[in-house]
C-alpha cells in the first residue's frame, strides 16, 4: 500500500490459505491475489523420477545415504545458531564411509558475508568431504530429490523438504521470525529439535522410522501449494493476460532441474591421507569384520560414538598429532615406490605408538607390516568402491587384536569379509603371508 492505494497489479499466493492471511493483514489487496501454486516445489516434483542420476552426479556410491544440511539466514539459522555445531556435528559423527553430506546455504547468507567468507569457515568442514553448493547453481534442488536425510531450520527448505517425504530434524529453530499461524511454525512444532545429548546417527534413524506414519507431519503435506503441478500453466495465464497476449499452444511445464556438478570438491584434496578414528567388531570366528570410520580432525570431548576407536594416519601429516599417536600407519604407493624393502624399524623410531603399518599396493592389494618384521599381503577379491587399503589396514588391526586369532596365527591365509554399516556392499579380502 501506499497512500491508500494498493501497489502491486498482481500479488502471486502458493496456497488458499494465504488469501485469509492477505485479508487480516491488508483486505484491500485480496481483489489482486492469485493463487497460482509454488513453481519450485512442482519442479522439486517432477525431479524425483531423476534421483539416481542426481545421486550419482554428486558422487553417492551404491548404499552411501545423503544427508542435507539447510541453513537459511540470520541468527537463528543453522549457520549462524551454535546449538550443537549442527554442521561440524554431522561431519564428525556420522561414519564417513556411509554417508556424503551437502550443505545448502540460502543465497542472502553467502552474499552478506562473501563467499570467501562462507568457505573459510567451513573449510575444515570441506577439507573431509563436505559438499558445498555455489548460491548461483540448483544443485540444492537435485540434493533435495536425491536426499535421504535433512537436517533444517525456519528456512522454506525445511518444508519443501517435509513436502517430499524426506526423514527430517531441526538443527536449528527461531520461533520468532516465523509467523504463527504458518506451516513453517507448524513445522517448527512438529519435527523434533536436535539433541545434543544423544547421538545423531540414532536421531536420524528414529526420524526416518516415525515420520512416514506421523499424522502432524501427515497434515502439514500439502499447505505449500493448494495447485500441485499447475504452477507453471496459472503463472503462465497471469503473466500473458497481463500482457494482453495469447498464450502459446504447448504447455507449461516445470523446468527439469540440472544435474548438479561440483568442481570446488576437488579445491579441498589434501596431498596426505586424512587421519581417521574407526571401530572395529570381529565376528564369525574372525573371519568377518566390521568397521566404521570418522575423520580425526572434526572429533570433540564428547566420544560415545568413537568407543574402542584406533586411528589411522599418513606419517607424513603436517600435523604430528595424528602420526605420532597412531595405531595404524597408512602410506600411498607414490610415496612408497619399493614396499618390500621398508622395515619396521624405518618407522618406530617415530611413531612409538604403532602397531601396524599398510603400504599400498596396484590398487587389488597392500602390504601390511608388523613390529615384528612379520609381512602379510592383503588381496581384494571382491572390492566395492568404497573400500581401499587403508579401510583393509583396519580391518587387519581388528582382526589381528582379536583374541581368537592369537595375534597373527600361522595359517597360510584366511579370508575376511569387510563390512561398513548395513546399506554398503561387503568387501572380500585374504590376509596370507
Amino acid at each position: 500500500m501506499h497512500d491508500g492505494q494498493v501497489i502491486p497489479a498482481a500479488i502471486v499466493l502458493s496456497h488458499a490459505e494465504q488469501l485469509g492471511r492477505l485479508a487480516d493483514g491488508c483486505p484491500q489487496a485480496v481483489p489482486r491475489a492469485h493463487v497460482a501454486g509454488d513453481p519450485c516445489l512442482d519442479q522439486l516434483r517432477s525431479g524425483l523420477p531423476f534421483r539416481e542420476t542426481y545421486r550419482r552426479a554428486l558422487g553417492l556410491l551404491p548404499g552411501q545415504r545423503l544427508v542435507v544440511v539447510s541453513s537459511t539466514w540470520g541468527a537463528g539459522s543453522i549457520l549462524g545458531s551454535p546449538l550443537a555445531r549442527t554442521m561440524h556435528r554431522t561431519l564428525a559423527e556420522l561414519p564417513a564411509d556411509e554417508f556424503r553430506v551437502l550443505a545448502a546455504i540460502h543465497p542472502n547468507a553467502w552474499y552478506a558475508h562473501g563467499a570467501w567468507q562462507i568457505r573459510t569457515w567451513l573449510a575444515p568442514l570441506l577439507e573431509r568431504g563436505l559438499l558445498l553448493p555455489p548460491p548461483e547453481s540448483e544443485t540444492w534442488k537435485a540434493a533435495l530429490c536425491a536426499a535421504d536425510f535433512l537436517i533444517g531450520d525456519a528456512g522454506s527448505l525445511t518444508l519443501y523438504g517435509v513436502e517430499l517425504g524426506i526423514p527430517s530434524i531441526l538443527g536449528a529453530f527461531q520461533d520468532s521470525v516465523v509467523s504463527p499461524d504458518s506451516p513453517l511454525r507448524k513445522l517448527g512444532d512438529a519435527l523434533p529439535r536436535i539433541d545434543p545429548t544423544s547421538p545423531l546417527l540414532n536421531q536420524l534413524t528414529h526420524a526416518a522410522r516415525t515420520q512416514p506414519s506421523d499424522p502432524d507431519l501427515a497434515a502439514l503435506r500439502g499447505s505449500v501449494t493448494s495447485e500441485p503441478g499447475r504452477s507453471a500453466a496459472l503463472l503462465r495465464r497471469l503473466l500473458y493476460a497481463s500482457l494482453n497476449l495469447p498464450e502459446p499452444d504447448h504447455p507449461a511445464t516445470p523446468r527439469a532441474i540440472p544435474v548438479p556438478a561440483l568442481p570446488q570438491e576437488h579445491l579441498h584434496r589434501q596431498p596426505h591421507l586424512p587421519a581417521l578414528l574407526v571401530t572395529s567388531e570381529v565376528t564369525d570366528a574372525g573371519s568377518a569384520v566390521s568397521l566404521r570410520r570418522f575423520p580425526g580432525g572434526l572429533q570433540s570431548t564428547r566420544r560415545d560414538h568413537l568407543d574402542g576407536a584406533h586411528l589411522v594416519a599418513d606419517p607424513d601429516d603436517p600435523d604430528p598429532r595424528w602420526p605420532r599417536s597412531a595405531d595404524v600407519l597408512v602410506l600411498p604407493r607414490e610415496r612408497c615406490p619399493r614396499p618390500t624393502e621398508l622395515k619396521w624399524s624405518d618407522f618406530s623410531g617415530r611413531f612409538p605408538g604403532c602397531e601396524l603399518i599398510a603400504l599400498e599396493g596396484d590398487g587389488r592389494d597392500c602390504l601390511v607390516l608388523f613390529d615384528d618384521d612379520t609381512r602379510l599381503r592383503v588381496s581384494w577379491l571382491d572390492r566395492p568402491a568404497w573400500a581401499d587399503f587403508t579401510v583393509a589396514a583396519s580391518a587387519v588391526l581388528a582382526w589381528a587384536r582379536d583374541s581368537r586369532t592369537r595375534h597373527r596365527p600361522h595359517v597360510p591365509e584366511i579370508r575376511l569379509t569387510v563390512t561398513a554399516g548395513d546399506d554398503l556392499p561387503p568387501a572380500l579380502c585374504v590376509v596370507a603371508r
